[in-house]
């Protein structure tokens, strides 16, 4: 990826051809978030896979060897994919590997927190549609994101006490 920053959504018609066709495991030079809307994401990830039903959050570390496949829920997908570079964002990547190393996959519920995820990703993408886009405004939007994503995580996490391993373990 050249780009700083790259979002584009997947639909049912791009979903069918993706999972019609899969790319084999692969490694990104890049982060790539997926906040999966509608339908179904097989990911093989940490060589596990695992098929998780929107809404859903998926976060691949640059590095780490995996596969999506989207697939379609009574013939529906719509899946908002975030591709952007470490140095983007270079003052929350060390939390984002310390708390998502061992956790790449949030099954969402629907409702508030979701609707203002999916409304971020249409500020970020229309925004990225401007003859020249205001990366600034990108960042700020993406960094607000996280931290939603952060603050449904931790609703989630049953067992702190793993929290604290996995952040002692990757640093």
């Amino acid at each position: 990826m050249e780009t700083l920053f790259k979002i584009f959504r997947i639909g049912p018609e791009d979903a069918l051809r993706i999972s019609a066709d899969p790319d084999p495991p692969h490694q990104h030079e890049y982060e790539e978030l997926i906040i999966g809307m509608v339908g179904k994401l097989e990911h093989f990830i940490d060589f596990k896979t695992t098929l998780l039903q929107a809404p859903l959050i998926s976060l691949v570390a640059k590095g780490k060897i995996h596969r999506v496949i989207p697939q379609l829920s009574d013939g529906k997908c719509d899946i908002w994919v975030i591709r952007f570079k470490s140095e983007f964002i270079p003052e929350t990547i060390f939390q984002l590997y310390a708390d998502y190393h061992n956790y790449a996959n949030i099954q969402l519920e629907s409702g508030h927190c979701y609707e203002r995820m999916t409304l971020l990703c249409s500020m970020m993408w229309n925004e990225m549609q401007l003859p020249n886009p205001e990366l600034g405004i990108v960042r700020h939007l993406l960094s607000a994101l996280f931290a939603m994503i952060e603050a449904e995580r931790r609703k989630r996490m049953v067992d702190l006490q793993s929290l604290n391993l996995t952040q002692n373990h990757t640093f």
